[in-house]
């Protein structure tokens, strides 16, 4: 199944939304039979996020309950908040639209500079595909060999939306553990960023999910074209640990800094998730289809095929987890909020025209 980008195809399925209520008596079977359903993709394609979600579009529908069609279309913007403010204020209230969007959007309401249009705790989570690490890594010609030199050297990153893991990541070990990184913001995705450090317009990359990595550019390790410095999460990679890159909290001593890192790290990887409103059944039905599909051989044997790495959380541990970091301490929430700032980021368009983004990064800094 192909992720297709047309907002014009979406467009019909707004017109529904006032149809959320009717037929209440029927079961999800009932409900679902002959009807498709629709996966909000909030990450840029060719991304980890889409490869994930086309991947889930492919096997999910097997498992909900009247064997629905499920499509997935590509809304990439703003760091996958575009899809969630879409999908919380717009989308039907019935079961027939979902979407994947990024883990920082999950807190955005919490430490972002702006307002959202959307409460986090109000969503019918479905679960997450995965927890893995995340990386940053240098260009092989940087010279940078751990992540200890980047309090002397400094190191440009390629970074997206505000609420993507490669803005949000960088920004992190740049104001809290003041590692000299300048942040080049702007690509449309993990994708472009991996282009721009190709092309030469950046010379790292903080942030960036270890099996995207792997998948999207395998043979950069091999090849020793990069050097991992460190992993950030709450699971320790075996391969990392077996190329001795070390984990982001040894370098971090202060305990206050620490919780607000965590509430920035811990949210599940890739998400998915239901606007509120929609029918109990409902959620239950497709969370039970979620958590189906992750177990299912077929989809388990396409994931293996293509390196992609599955540690699922259910939609109901999701909640629990989200509920606990929405009760960080103001001093604590305050501390992610100065780590995420966009202070000394460049803002540039994407590599399409990479003269400008070092025109910028001269004029700027």
């Amino acid at each position: 199944m192909r992720i297709h980008t047309a907002l014009s195809v979406f467009a019909p399925i707004l017109g529904l939304a006032g149809f959320g209520g009717q037929a209440q008596a029927e079961t999800p079977a009932e409900f679902y039979k002959g009807k498709t359903v629709t996966m909000l993709v909030g990450g840029a394609p060719g991304g980890g996020y889409a490869t994930y979600a086309g991947l889930l579009a492919r096997h999910m529908e097997r498992h909900i309950p009247g064997k629905p069609n499920l499509v997935a279309k590509s809304m990439p913007g703003a760091g996958s908040l575009k899809a969630l403010t879409l999908l919380y204020n717009r989308s039907p209230k019935d079961g027939t639209v979902f979407a994947a969007i990024y883990k920082g959007t999950l807190i955005e309401q919490l430490v972002g500079s702006r307002p959202v249009e959307y409460d986090t705790m109000k969503l019918n989570f479905l679960g997450s595909i995965n927890t893995e690490p995340k990386v940053c890594f240098a260009w092989h010609t940087t010279g940078i060999k751990e992540f200890e030199a980047l309090q002397s050297k400094e190191m440009i990153v390629g970074g997206s939306g505000a609420t993507a893991a490669i803005f949000q990541y960088a920004n992190v070990v740049k104001h809290l553990l003041g590692a000299k990184l300048k942040v080049i913001g702007g690509y449309k995705g993990s994708n472009d960023a991996l282009l721009a450090l190709e092309r030469g317009e950046v010379t790292g990359i903080c942030g960036l999910g270890w099996s995207s990595l792997v998948t999207q550019r395998g043979y950069w390790i091999t090849e020793n074209k990069i050097n991992v410095l460190v992993q950030i999460g709450n699971r320790v990679e075996p391969r990392l640990k077996e190329m001795n890159v070390p984990e982001i909290w040894q370098f971090v001593k202060d305990e206050d800094k620490k919780k607000a890192m965590r509430l920035i790290f811990l949210p599940p990887d890739r998400p998915y998730a239901l606007p509120p409103g929609v029918p109990a059944d409902r959620v239950k039905a497709l969370q039970d289809a979620f958590m189906a599909t992750m177990q299912d051989p077929a989809f388990l044997a396409e994931a293996e095929k293509a390196k992609l790495a599955i540690g699922p959380t259910s939609g109901p541990e999701m909640h629990e987890l989200m509920a606990d970091l929405f009760k960080s301490s103001p001093a604590v929430i305050e501390i992610a909020k100065a780590a995420l700032s966009k202070k000394g980021t460049i803002e540039c368009t994407t590599i399409s025209d990479p003269k400008y983004c070092r025109a910028a990064r001269k004029k700027k800094s």
